[in-house]
């Protein structure tokens, strides 16, 4: 007698599937769970590695060493025998409400900012722009102050009866003109405008409103544009900036960074970002053996 096989019904394979729907309810849940945990902790513990490497980068580097002086709470120069170097964390510079926002860096003076209780650089539309003798197409006219502690106000724009200069972005996003500093002079946004860019290929670039690259002033050398921000530097100058290496994860946004000084040496406090809400914050104190 043969033997009879019977096939699942069409009830019996919706129940199987409810049945499946209904586990699975109750088991993604947990599983989320576990893997957000999961990689909660994987990002912390990646974010503490990430702390040792630029605390231990930064004590290597820094000894031994004759003096040091913070510019900012996030800059600070160390002078050896035979150099200069230097540590900074780089601030937010972006185009928001017809005005830059945020700080550039230069690590003879220390941070610029352009937007203070009394003084802002703002930015108007324009189509073209006077850069010398030269008219160029431009996108946004730039005017007003910003602002140094250790030099000054840095000028944007003529005012009637000066000489005619500025700064102005390009129709390509590229910054161009000068600014002036009545102690450091002029500051060149764009190799372009002093042909050298064969040599030094240099500028300043709208990025999504964001502002990224370097101007040149013959006196301060460097100033650094690093756009979103919120990473960690090492520059080696002599007398302007020769070396400059990114130490923080490019991953790793560095929310905080301050330099303190007690006595003759120094402490870094770092509170540093990763992926989701994952922060770690932690301090060290460094001894430092001056000569």
């Amino acid at each position: 007698m043969k033997k009879k096989y019977h096939a699942f019904t069409l009830v019996e394979i919706l129940l199987y599937l409810m049945l499946f729907a209904l586990i699975m309810i109750i088991i993604y849940p947990l599983f989320d769970l576990v893997l957000t945990n999961y990689m909660v902790q994987r990002s912390k513990l990646d974010l503490r590695a990430e702390i040792r490497n630029i605390f231990l980068r930064i004590q290597r580097e820094i000894i031994p060493t004759v003096s040091f002086d913070i510019l900012t709470d996030w800059e600070v120069v160390f002078d050896k025998n035979d150099e200069q170097i230097a540590f900074f964390q780089t601030k937010p510079v972006y185009l928001a409400n017809n005005r830059i926002e945020g700080y550039a860096n230069n690590l003879k003076v220390g941070s610029i900012k352009f937007r203070g209780s009394n003084y802002e650089v703002t930015f108007s539309p324009s189509s073209s722009c006077a850069i010398g003798t030269t008219t160029i197409g431009s996108v946004y006219s730039f005017a007003g102050y910003a602002w140094s502690p250790n030099i000054g106000w840095i000028k944007f724009r003529n005012t009637p009866g000066e000489p005619i200069f500025g700064v102005c972005q390009a129709t390509n996003g590229e910054l161009r003109g000068y600014a002036w500093n009545d102690i450091a002079g002029w500051i060149s946004f764009n190799c372009q405008d002093l042909n050298v860019c064969s040599s030094s290929d240099y500028r300043v670039r709208n990025v999504n409103n964001y502002l990224y690259g370097y101007a040149w002033n013959d006196s301060l050398g460097w100033l650094i544009f690093d756009g979103k921000g919120g990473r960690i530097y090492f520059a080696k100058m002599n007398p302007n900036i020769y070396y400059l290496d990114l130490i923080s994860d490019p991953n790793v946004v560095v929310d905080d960074l301050k330099f303190t000084e007690i006595g003759n040496s120094f402490k870094i406090d770092l509170r540093i970002k990763g992926l989701g809400s994952a922060y770690e914050q932690a301090e060290t104190a460094i001894s430092l053996p001056f000569k």
